[in-house]
């Protein structure tokens, strides 16, 4: 694996910032509170993948196992520190930044694979199962009808997109574990499936048509004709603005969501051949007709601020948090301002590889409050302690009020041994949780999610329990076949 030289070399030049830039801001990628731009590297043909921070050029993680050719990155779970990949053969790959390895999710040749969260991955079996990859299993379903294309939400919910009979393309939405179909609605036709970013809204184009559904209760939320057939869809990180290029013509549409009309027009030098959008709502970068090149729209106000040189590839060009373009020129990666074209920094023969831009925190070191030992409150130690305080012994209690009453020795001996309880995680997010819970059976049962704050933020643990004895409890994680720890119930 060749070394990522030269970031170093280039200092990031202080310089202002044109209106055009709409949104994007300059300076440092990272913040004490928002998570860190990561660089990951793979060699094309494999090899050892590494991560570098944004604008750094020393390494700060590499795989401990080979990462086999790889073709583009699939989703990144921030909360596991885990990021899925396309391996050549199209098998769905598991890279943990926190320990190193490279591991595939299945064995099974998948088609249709998409992840909204790094967490699960789904695909198409080739018997036609809809399949649901997680750490702790896989879940299958058997939908009514062959599987055109998948679609993950972030709320845990799956549209499943299928041909019907009659030429038109029918959604029906379903929530894993589960296999009952919630939801379904009919549309005239899927030539391209445009989620947004937060998945209230999911957009399809039939030819010249461009149809919206609202992802709570599959009903239409827009429908729009142009006078050609549409070529390319890309929505804003928030969804209120939808970017639209259609056949032979250089003039990308802005659509707004909520008007559901086309509110501006912005001319490119040539007709766009595909789109990708900033995740930060910076930039969009339209690819040229050319395929040598990508013209750059600032967002915010709906201008077009220049054409860089670029091979369009599934990796890149990329845009970073900085405003940084990343693109493929000859064999070499170059960085450049998005605003004024300065290159930045040249990796001779970094377009040979595949690049992977993630937002972690995970390389800074651990916050000290994470690992404290769990402890518990004895509330009839602090309800006899707050007594004692207010109340004065050498006066007779008030006439009809009864003081608060201390269980006898024999009850609190009781109530302080209430079993053992199993955590098997510990997550900020309450969907992943009740997720991951779904999937786990301890002792023929499932896990519940409990809530409680910590540092100013919510945790939420995957438990199992009370059991009788720690040696029960340790038996009933050892069966789970989960990593899990033991803890003493609360009483």
């Amino acid at each position: 694996m060749r070394r990522l030289a030269l970031l170093l070399t280039v200092v990031l030049a202080a310089c202002g910032r044109s209106p055009d830039a709409g949104t994007a801001g300059g300076g440092s990628v990272t913040s004490a509170a928002g998570p860190d731009a990561i660089l990951l590297r793979f060699a094309r043909q494999g090899g050892t993948a590494r991560a570098y921070r944004w604008w750094r050029d020393s390494s700060i993680w590499t795989s401990v196992q080979r990462a086999p050719s790889v073709s583009h990155a699939v989703a990144f779970d921030a909360q596991q520190g885990i990021l899925v990949m396309l391996d050549a053969a199209r098998i769905p790959l598991r890279v943990d930044l926190r320990v190193g390895r490279v591991t595939p999710a299945t064995a099974e040749r998948l088609r249709a694979i998409v992840s909204a969260d790094g967490y699960g991955v789904f695909g198409v079996a080739p018997t036609g199962d809809v399949v649901r990859l997680t750490n702790s299993g896989a879940w299958r379903f058997k939908p009514p009808a062959p599987v055109r294309d998948l679609l993950p939400l972030p709320d845990g919910a799956l549209l499943i997109i299928s041909d019907a009979a009659d030429g038109r393309v029918t959604i029906r939405k379903v929530h894993p574990p589960e296999t009952k179909v919630t939801d379904s609605a009919t549309i005239a036709g899927a030539d391209l499936l445009v989620p947004t970013a937060i998945g209230d809204r999911v957009y399809f184009t039939a030819g010249e048509h461009l149809e919206g559904l609202r992802t709570r209760d599959l009903t239409r939320s827009l429908y729009i004709t142009f006078n050609d057939v549409v070529r390319a869809v890309e929505a804003t990180p928030s969804g209120d603005r939808l970017f639209v290029a259609i056949k032979d013509s250089p003039t990308l549409f802005v659509v707004d969501r909520y008007d559901s009309a086309v509110r501006d027009k912005i001319v490119l030098p040539n007709a766009p051949l595909a789109l990708r959008m900033d995740p930060d709502g910076q930039y969009l970068l339209a690819r040229s007709a050319g395929g040598d090149s990508a013209h750059v729209v600032a967002i915010g106000t709906h201008r077009a601020i220049g054409t860089v040189a670029t091979a369009w590839r599934s990796d890149l060009p990329f845009i970073a948090p900085d405003g940084g373009l990343a693109l493929a020129i000859d064999d070499a990666l170059v960085i450049i301002d998005a605003e004024t074209k300065r290159e930045r920094a040249r990796i001779p023969n970094g377009a040979a590889d595949v690049w992977a831009l993630v937002r972690w925190n995970g390389f800074r070191p651990r916050a000290a409050a994470l690992d404290e030992p769990v402890t518990f409150v004895d509330e009839y130690a602090d309800s006899l302690a707050a007594d004692t305080a207010a109340t004065d012994p050498t006066e007779a209690p008030t006439p009809g009020v009864v003081p608060n009453p201390v269980p006898p020795p024999d009850a609190r001996a009781e109530l302080k041994t209430r079993g053992w309880m199993l955590s098997f995680a510990a997550v900020l997010s309450e969907s992943r949780a009740r997720a991951m819970a779904a999937a786990v059976r301890v002792e023929g049962a499932t896990p519940r999610v409990q809530s409680s704050e910590r540092d100013g933020a919510t945790v939420y643990r995957v438990v199992a329990g009370p059991f009788p004895t720690k040696d029960a409890a340790e038996e009933a994680g050892r069966r789970s076949g989960l990593p899990y720890w033991v803890f003493e119930a609360a009483p």
